[in-house]
C-alpha cells in the first residue's frame, strides 16, 4: 500500500502509506515529518505567552504526544521495508531537543518519546490509528505529574492499573477500507479504569474544594468528541483535581487555545494550571500559531479597542497605508464583518519596504458558539521599527466584506 498513486485523492497529500498485515502496524509518510526545529522566534513567543499565564496566577505546561513512528515495533518496522534508519533517530533528536527548549523557556513539559525505550512502549499508540490509547494517555500523564513535581514516575506509573479493555476500529484502517476495499480488524486494546479515592468526610460531602484544571488540546483529548481515551480522567486521577477539557478535535495549534482564552475562562482566575495538550502533527515550533495565540492573550487582556482602520478586504490583496511606531504597538487584531473560519493573511511593511507575513488561521472544526470574528496577532520581537502600511487578504473568501484594524497597545 506504498504506492501513493493508488490511494484515494483525499489521502494522496500525507504521502506514502506503509502497512505490516502480520502486525497490524500502519505508518504514513507524513508521520515521519521532522517538525521541531525551534527558532530564537519561537522561544521567544513561549517566554511571552507563558507570562501573559503566569499573569493569571496559572501555570502552563505542554503535554507533547511524540512521533508515533518512534514505537512502531522492530519486525513491522522491517516488514514494511520503510528506510527509517536514518529517518527515526533524526525524529528523535528533533522531539527531545524540542522538549528541553521548552523546560529551558519555563514551560513544564516531559519528554514522552523516551517511553518509546521502555516496555510501555508496546501499549503505548495503536497500530491502526493516528492516536495513543487510553494507556498511552495514562503513561503521559504519569510522566508529566512527575515533571510537574508531583512523585516519581515509577511511583505513578505504579497507580495505574489495567482493569478493563478497548476497542478502536481506527483511522489508519480506515485508509485501507478505502484503498483496498477491506478494513482491518477491531484493535482491543488495555484501558485503565479510574475510581476516586475518597474519604469518609468527603462521603459526607465534607471534603475540601479540589484544585480545578484546564485541559486544552487536540483529538488526542477529544477522541470522537467524548475523550473516549480518557485523558482528562487520568489527569483528575492522577493529580487529584477537577479537569473540565476544552479540547477540540481537528483545531489545530490554534483552535483549543483561542477557544478557551475567548470564553473568558482564563481571566476568571478559577484554575491553577492549564495542560496543553499537543500532537506531534502541530508542535509548537509554528511561529505563526505562536504569534496568534500571543495576539489572542494580549487582545483578551484589553478593555477597549482603540479607534480602527476601516477597509473592505476578500481573495485579492487590499492595501492600507497607515505609519505608527512598533514602540507602542503590541499587536493587532483585525475584526471581520462575518468571517471567523478559514485563513486570513496579514503582510506588514516597514519604512525600509520590509515585509513581514504572517497567517492566521480558524478551524471550522471549532463549535460555532466558540468561534470569534476577531483575528489577533501579536508583533513581538518583529525588527520593525515603523508600520508604513498593512495589507490583508482572505484566500478563501468570494466576495468582499467589511474589516477594522484595531491596534493593540
Amino acid at each position: 500500500m506504498a504506492i501513493k498513486d493508488q490511494l484515494p485523492k483525499k489521502y494522496q497529500k500525507r504521502g506514502l502509506f506503509y502497512s505490516d498485515t502480520s502486525s497490524g502496524w500502519i505508518v504514513d509518510q507524513d508521520q515521519l515529518r521532522n517538525k521541531y526545529a525551534v527558532s530564537d522566534e519561537a522561544v521567544a513567543l513561549w517566554h511571552d505567552i507563558r507570562a501573559e499565564f503566569e499573569k493569571h496566577a496559572i501555570d502552563l505546561v505542554v503535554m507533547a504526544a511524540p512521533p508515533r513512528p518512534l514505537f512502531v515495533p522492530k519486525s513491522a518496522l522491517d516488514a514494511v521495508g520503510m528506510p527509517l534508519d536514518a529517518e527515526l533517530p533524526a525524529l528523535q533528536d528533533g522531539f527531545s531537543t524540542y522538549i528541553a527548549a521548552l523546560n529551558a523557556a519555563g514551560i513544564v513539559a516531559p519528554d514522552l518519546s523516551r517511553v518509546a525505550q521502555s516496555p510501555l512502549a508496546a501499549d503505548y499508540y495503536f497500530a491502526c490509528d493516528t492516536h495513543w490509547t487510553p494507556m498511552g494517555a495514562a503513561v503521559s500523564v504519569a510522566h508529566l505529574n512527575a515533571a510537574m513535581g508531583n512523585g516519581a514516575i515509577d511511583a505513578n506509573l505504579a497507580r495505574i492499573t489495567s482493569a478493563g479493555t478497548y476497542d478502536e476500529k481506527g483511522s489508519l484502517a480506515g485508509v485501507v477500507k478505502d484503498a483496498c476495499g477491506k478494513r482491518p480488524k477491531t484493535e482491543t486494546v488495555p484501558a485503565p479504569q479510574y475510581a476516586i479515592q475518597g474519604s469518609a468526610a468527603s462521603l459526607l460531602g465534607a471534603a475540601p474544594e479540589l484544585e480545578k484544571l484546564a485541559l486544552v488540546g487536540t483529538s488526542f483529548s477529544d477522541r470522537y468528541q467524548r475523550d473516549a481515551y480518557q485523558v482528562a480522567d487520568a489527569l483528575a486521577f492522577m493529580m487529584d483535581v477537577h479537569v473540565d477539557n476544552f479540547s477540540v478535535t481537528g483545531g489545530g495549534l490554534v483552535g483549543s487555545m483561542e477557544a478557551f482564552i475567548r470564553s473568558g475562562a482564563l481571566a476568571s482566575t478559577s484554575y491553577k494550571t492549564v495542560v496543553w495538550e499537543t500532537p506531534y502533527s502541530a508542535p509548537l515550533t509554528d511561529v505563526n500559531g505562536l504569534r496568534q495565540i500571543l495576539g489572542v492573550l494580549k487582545s483578551a487582556a484589553v478593555v477597549s479597542h482603540t479607534e480602527g482602520l476601516d477597509a473592505r478586504i476578500g481573495k485579492e490583496w487590499i492595501s492600507i497605508e497607515h505609519s505608527v511606531s512598533m514602540e507602542d504597538v503590541q499587536g493587532l487584531e483585525i475584526v471581520t464583518e462575518g468571517t471567523d473560519t478559514g485563513q486570513l493573511l496579514v503582510e506588514i511593511i516597514d519604512g525600509a519596504g520590509e515585509k513581514t507575513r504572517t497567517k492566521l488561521v480558524k478551524s471550522n472544526r471549532v463549535a460555532a458558539n466558540l468561534r470569534s470574528n476577531r483575528w489577533a496577532l501579536s508583533l513581538s520581537g518583529l525588527p520593525i521599527g515603523q508600520i508604513v502600511r498593512i495589507k490583508l487578504r482572505l484566500p478563501k473568501s468570494e466576495k468582499q466584506e467589511a474589516a477594522t484594524i484595531h491596534f493593540i497597545y
